[in-house]
C-alpha cells in the first residue's frame, strides 16, 4: 500500500526516507498514512524509524517536506544507539503511530492508549 524510496547514501547526513501512496505519489508519514489499518478500526497503521537490529537513530522529521525520516544529529554528528551485549543496536522496531502528532484525549481513550513519553513526543503510545 506504502513504499519507502531512500534518498542519499546510508549513514550520511543527506541521507533521507521519503513514503509514497500505492499511485507512487509522494506523501507525509505523519498527515498522509491514516491511523487505522482496516476498516474495523482494530489495527493501527505504525511508521518504523528504526528497524529492528540497526544502530542508527532515525526519526521522522518534522520540520522538512512531506516529513521524511533521516538520521538525528547532535553537536554535528550523526547519532547511533550502542550495542548491549548480546544484542546489535534495536533489539525491536521502533516508531511512531501516523495521525497521532497532536492526538487529542478523547482518541486516546477510544484507542484505550495511554501515553508513555514526554509531552513533545505523545506518538508513541502504549496500548492498555
Amino acid at each position: 500500500m506504502y513504499s519507502a524510496v531512500e534518498r542519499g547514501t546510508p549513514n550520511t547526513l543527506d541521507f533521507r526516507i521519503f513514503y509514497t501512496n500505492k499511485d507512487g505519489a509522494p506523501i507525509s508519514p505523519f498527515h498522509d498514512i491514516p491511523l487505522y489499518s482496516d476498516n474495523s478500526q482494530e489495527y493501527c497503521n505504525m511508521v518504523v524509524e528504526i528497524p529492528r537490529w540497526t544502530n542508527a537513530k532515525m526519526e521522522i522529521c518534522k520540520e522538512e517536506p512531506l516529513n521524511p525520516i533521516k538520521q538525528d544529529v547532535k553537536k554535528g554528528k550523526l547519532r547511533f544507539v550502542n550495542n548491549v551485549f548480546p544484542y546489535h543496536g534495536y533489539i525491536w522496531n521502533y516508531g511512531a503511530i501516523p495521525q497521532t502528532w497532536k492526538i487529542q484525549p478523547t482518541l486516546m481513550l477510544t484507542l484505550k492508549l495511554r501515553e508513555t513519553t514526554t509531552l513533545l513526543m505523545p506518538w508513541r503510545l502504549e496500548l492498555e
